[in-house]
């Protein structure tokens, strides 16, 4: 830098020295006023030189501090465990009610039972000492303080049992009733269940009821014999002193007239009117099976063999005797409505070889059914 500076100076006296000297004494510059003009331009010269030296530099900027936020504590719940009842119980709303679902129903006083399926989810396991109770409303053949068996066995943690409540009975009068359950432990805590108020219940509709009594058709009832037939009597059993003719009623129930929509609620089938020969119920059993031979009976509808399937029987006398609903007839009956026949064949499942005419004659064969309609 020191150098450029000295070397503008001596530029500067050099053009003030070598000025021409023939200038005219009126126009000749004075010396002092050359080196004005040169020390000027030196002066000029150190300020453009300085300027490039030194440049202006802009001020610097201050960083301009940001406030962070200072993270917040987020409160993490940290589950708890629940303990699980020694005693809890639950069900599956579409198995619990394994007989008699809720609104089922029922004619006056008719008899039921009652079943529930239930689940164990407690940690305790049920035993013998454990009961099932009524707890209130509409006892329905159990009086209040009732109590019974929950199991006579042993219902572990996660099993289900079913809990059976026989003899009861609905109410004479008509309506909805419901009675409610619950159970208890051997120290006589009553403990809950889920998902319902610790109660389970049997609710039932009473409703009017019509009872017809239905005897066999003429004309399309009758006895058929292996070897010739029909007869118009009921006969079934040995027509002879041996096997060598057999002989199976026939008969057929006009059901024309029960609606359509009518919901059965009991059939007790009334054959405690006939007379014997022989001893009949040595041939074994009396089965009744569904037939459907139409409104003629022929001597092609005796059935030699002695077949399963059927769906009420009498192995005496006295179960002849003792008229009592049939839960298969009702299942029957409910299954023919809307047709015009209900239709039985009556065989005995064997034979006594004992060289004796046995054999029952009825005298007139019923069905009591009973209905409710909409």
């Amino acid at each position: 830098m020191k150098k450029s500076i000295i070397s503008l100076i001596i530029l500067a006296l050099a053009a003030a020295c070598s000025l021409p000297g023939n200038v005219s004494p009126s126009t000749q510059i004075p010396p002092e006023a050359v080196f004005t003009q040169a020390a000027q331009t030196v002066a000029a010269e150190l300020t453009r030189v300085a300027n490039l030296a030194s440049p202006t530099n802009p001020a610097p900027s201050v960083p301009t501090s940001t406030n962070t936020p200072i993270p917040t504590n987020t409160l993490i719940n940290t589950p708890t465990n629940t303990p699980i009842p020694c005693n809890l119980a639950t069900w599956d709303p579409a198995t619990i009610d394994v007989t008699i679902p809720d609104n089922t129903k029922m004619a006056p006083i008719q008899a039921f039972s009652k079943t529930w399926r239930i689940q164990n989810i407690g940690t305790c396991s049920w035993n013998s000492s454990y009961l099932l109770i009524f707890d209130h409303g509409d006892g329905m053949g159990v009086t209040a303080g009732y109590t019974q068996q929950l199991t006579p066995g042993v219902v572990n943690p996660g099993n289900w049992v079913d809990l059976t409540v026989n003899n009861l009975k609905a109410p004479a009068g008509t309506g909805t009733y419901t009675g409610y359950w619950r159970l208890r432990d051997p120290n006589g805590v009553i403990f809950g269940i889920t998902p319902a108020a610790g109660t389970f219940v049997v609710k039932i509709m009473v409703v009017a009821t019509t009872t017809i009594t239905l005897p066999p058709k003429v004309g399309e009832s009758g006895t058929i014999r292996s070897d010739a037939g029909p007869f118009p009597d009921y006969t079934v059993g040995e027509s002879n002193a041996d096997i060598t003719r057999t002989t199976e009623v026939f008969l057929s129930y006009d059901i024309s007239g029960i609606p359509s929509t009518a919901t059965i609620t009991q059939v007790k089938p009334d054959f405690s009117a006939y007379t014997t020969e022989g001893n009949p119920f040595g041939l074994g059993v009396l089965n009744g099976y569904v037939t459907d031979y139409g409104l003629t009976l022929e001597p092609s509808d005796f059935v030699a063999s002695y077949t399963p399937g059927n769906i009420v029987d009498w192995g005496s006398t006295t179960a002849l005797n003792n008229v009592e609903a049939s839960p298969e007839l009702k299942t029957t009956l409910s299954s023919k409505l809307g047709t015009a026949r209900l239709q039985l064949r009556l065989q005995f499942s064997g034979s006594n070889m004992d060289a004796v005419k046995d054999r029952l004659t009825f005298t007139n064969p019923s069905l009591i059914i009973t209905y409710t309609t909409p």
